[in-house]
């Protein structure tokens, strides 16, 4: 089966619009793009046509997760893509709910994903990398979200060598969130990019940073973000084999019911986001059209 969800939003409406087959036949015989298009409607027209609604509406329920990394507003030279002021934090967070989208924590996702439960429509899960100190306020204000943190667990407490020395979290504040409703999961050991790694201190990156989250959180589920999303065939593997039953990435778009769990996709929320841009992602699972970033700069 096919993973609904890996698409641009573009064609997953033209499969929801159920279109004619011979509509697109002319433009098929001119151009391999157009006839792409058209072999990917009548696929999805023969699935239709074979599952009851109810295996449809699982088939085709997907949903969104947005990643933020520092909330400090700062916009220091090199970081204006991962740092978000929290004033514009609250205003994007206010925009989606009053839009209606409903926020997913990570439980409902593993059970989404195992089959367990459905999602909601509008359904968007907030997400934040690498543990960032400027993080924690943010994220203990916004604990009705349901947001999951990713931290490094060896870096905890120290300097970012990833992020220009920034201050990283304590255990303790990392403690102090999870007992608020924020879930905590992994970002390895020492956020270093796994694909890059030796296949032994891969394993040690990966198991070693879920028995060390299990230590001080022995409820914290067995998820993780791969370091700056670097990920390949051995690297899911191998997180599979450390235990984990999720994996998220930074490829961009939504995630439905047959995605692999081990490539969630993500979108970043940028610095310069607005409400308006976090209610595009959150729809859409992607980033910007570039006549909007051409229209911002």
């Amino acid at each position: 089966m096919r993973d609904w969800a890996d698409a641009p939003w573009r064609t997953r409406l033209l499969r929801r619009l159920r279109l004619p087959a011979g509509l697109l036949r002319p433009l098929a015989a001119r151009s391999p793009r157009w006839s792409e298009l058209a072999a990917d409607l009548a696929y999805w027209r023969g699935i239709r046509r074979q599952s009851t609604a109810a295996e449809w509406r699982r088939l085709t329920a997907s949903y969104s997760v947005l990643v933020n990394h520092r909330f400090a507003g700062e916009l220091k030279p090199g970081q204006g893509r991962i740092d978000i002021s929290p004033r514009r934090f609250r205003r994007q967070l206010r925009a989606l709910r009053l839009l209606g989208f409903q926020p997913i924590g990570v439980e409902r996702i593993l059970a989404f994903h195992r089959g367990e439960a459905e999602i909601p429509r509008r359904a968007v899960a907030l997400t934040a990398d690498d543990a960032i100190a400027d993080s924690v306020e943010p994220l203990r204000r916004a604990a009705r979200w349901s947001p999951q943190l990713f931290v490094p667990t060896a870096e905890l407490g120290a300097a970012a060598h990833w992020i220009d020395g920034e201050p990283v979290a304590t255990w303790a504040q990392v403690e102090e969130l999870a007992s608020t409703g924020v879930s905590i999961g992994s970002h390895t050991r020492h956020h270093r990019r796994l694909a890059e790694l030796p296949e032994a201190v891969r394993e040690v990156e990966l198991a070693g940073s879920l028995a060390e989250l299990r230590e001080h959180l022995p409820q914290a589920p067995a998820v993780i973000a791969y370091p700056n999303g670097d990920h390949d065939d051995a690297v899911c593997e191998a997180t599979q084999a450390a235990g984990y039953e999720l994996g998220f990435t930074t490829e961009k778009g939504r995630n439905c019911a047959g995605t692999d769990p081990y490539r969630l996709r993500r979108v970043s929320i940028h610095g310069a986001d607005g409400a308006l841009a976090a209610i595009w992602k959150a729809a859409s699972g992607e980033g910007l059209p570039r006549l909007w970033l051409r229209l911002r700069r």
